[in-house]
């Protein structure tokens, strides 16, 4: 992986956190509404250019991990013990039991419909996005992890505020933070559905979002989302994301996301 796309990796990933500036002036409440589900599709897609970058946000697999097609293995969330070899297995013995049939994805290729789109370098053995298959629908979860450094560089040493500091101004809703024992950081929020009309590239559905910021400034967000639609969808949307608001809380702790 050159420098060049790593860097494009790290500013594609948090230009969801750091990017959404409101612009002075009264707006009238359709305005408004128009503006925050730009915001929302905007740190969506930002993902596309990273993890699912994964807001935004963990789509990048390591080499001969996919098919041209942006899909890699296949497998329930109760794997046998020889398909926990697979990234895909390991990372469904992480999830709840029950969650769906769990498939290793590439939102990057699959939104922009490039079977040869580079993936860039993953920080964390779980960073990616995976489809969530259950009778009915397709979602996704999307993992992707920070460096300190990473986001020294993109905010200029400032490092990251509250993530529920402007919300819902920025799109978030529901958002809460919690002081953890570790000293770390813990902020859980909703992203609403993206209007397919407004939005011709793919249109993300109702999200569930969690992110934990470490005491070394590192983070690690997880998103779990209904799926999207338009270009590359990959089934009908589920009718709640994959995982509660607790299960994700607890997903994102997992030491196992980072190691």
């Amino acid at each position: 992986m050159n420098q060049e796309a790593e860097t494009e990796y790290v500013r594609e990933l948090l230009g969801r956190a750091v990017d959404e500036v409101e612009v002075p002036g009264s707006r009238g409440s359709e305005t408004v509404f128009a503006k925050a589900s730009r915001v929302r599709w905007r740190r969506r897609t930002a993902a596309t250019g990273a993890v699912a970058a994964a807001v935004a946000a963990g789509l990048v697999f390591g080499p001969g991990m996919l098919d041209d097609t942006g899909h890699g293995a296949s497998v329930a969330s109760t794997p046998t013990a020889g398909e926990y070899t697979t990234k895909a297995g390991r990372f469904a013995k992480l999830l709840p039991a029950g969650t769906g049939k769990i498939s290793e994805i590439s939102l990057v290729r699959l939104f922009k419909q490039a079977p040869k789109a580079p993936e860039p370098e993953p920080v964390g053995p779980y960073d990616g996005a995976y489809a969530v298959a259950r009778p009915g629908g397709v979602g996704y979860i999307a993992v992707g992890v920070v460096t300190a450094s990473g986001i020294a560089t993109k905010t200029g040493g400032k490092g990251l505020g509250n993530p529920c500091k402007d919300a819902p101004k920025d799109g978030r809703l529901g958002c809460t933070t919690q002081k953890l024992s570790d000293g770390s950081l813990l902020a859980l929020w909703e992203t609403p559905p993206t209007d397919p009309a407004l939005h011709p590239v793919p249109a993300g559905g109702r999200e569930l979002d969690a992110r934990l910021v470490l005491k070394d400034g590192s983070f690690v967000e997880v998103r779990a989302s209904t799926g999207f639609q338009g270009k590359g969808q990959l089934g009908p949307l589920l009718r709640t994301p994959p995982l509660t608001r607790a299960q994700l809380g607890k997903l994102v702790q997992n030491p196992a996301l980072r190691k």
